[in-house]
């Protein structure tokens, strides 16, 4: 069976690296430098260090585990994807660095059994869901499940969208909007405003929230590569379909107030 979640973004990066998110471009060219930077961005943003234990929420093909461990120095990993295809090659990545790849396992993040599963008991002192958890079956639970794994004093940190301040549920572009969404695999539920963002985090019982918007340095940067690097072109035909789209997406989204991009952050309360 096909998977709308595959090794597409294989094609766009340089010899040796596999990453598959949308980029942080302020000052990157290369799809493969910007993926990294947003992911520095957000490792930094959730004040990563040698004592983090680790619980990632979509890790992709497996870069950014790597980006943990060597950048960051954490002390663990653990983490659920839920592609086969990335999965597999995440755990044969880590395999070939020397990493230990149990912990690292297939599943439906809204399962509390595959949290079960991948933590072993364990309680992690940060979740991370970089350029995901927007393609999650629920953002808001998964927001709540990341409160009850996390340790005391535990912090969440993602890379997601929402909707612009300017942007009004009932109009043709919202209608637009969701059309899109459905195309992508992405619950319109998971597309929210701020101050309901920053809502459902508070009730799941998160504190010392942090959001900053990236969306100049994400948006634009990620569609103009897709439109004019030669790398898109070295992809199959529904791969560069895929970025295209995608791209197109992005700049519209950008250019009409749509949506806007965010590094937000914040710390479990209670025991």
């Amino acid at each position: 069976m096909t998977e709308f979640h595959d090794l597409a973004e294989l094609a766009l990066n340089r010899d040796n690296q596999s990453w598959g998110n949308l980029g942080y471009w302020k000052s990157a060219t290369e799809y493969s430098d910007a993926c990294r930077a947003l992911a520095l961005l957000l490792g930094e943003q959730a004040g990563l260090d040698s004592q983090s234990e680790v619980f990632d929420a979509g890790f992709g093909c497996g870069d950014q585990l790597l980006l943990w461990l060597t950048d960051f120095r954490v002390a663990e990993v653990r983490g659920v994807n839920l592609s086969r295809s990335q999965t597999a090659f995440a755990r044969t990545k880590l395999a070939a660095a020397g990493f230990k790849a149990a912990a690292i396992v297939q599943g439906d993040i809204n399962n509390s059994e595959t949290w079960h599963v991948a933590l072993g008991g364990n309680r992690p002192s940060h979740v991370l869901a970089l350029d995901c958890a927007y393609h999650f079956p629920s953002r808001q639970a998964f927001i709540a499940q990341a409160h009850r794994q996390l340790a005391p004093a535990g912090r969440i940190a993602l890379t997601d969208f929402m909707l612009s301040d300017r942007h009004r549920s009932g109009s043709f572009t919202h209608r637009l909007l969701v059309w899109m969404l459905k195309r992508s695999h992405i619950a319109e539920t998971n597309i929210v405003h701020r101050a309901r963002y920053l809502d459902q985090l508070r009730t799941a019982g998160f504190e010392e929230v942090r959001i900053t918007d990236i969306s100049q340095h994400v948006m634009p940067g990620f569609a103009s590569f897709v439109r004019t690097s030669p790398a898109s072109a070295k992809a199959d035909w529904p791969a560069r379909l895929k970025h295209a789209v995608t791209g197109r997406f992005l700049q519209w989204a950008y250019r009409r107030s749509v949506l806007r991009y965010f590094v937000i952050s914040a710390t479990r309360s209670g025991r």
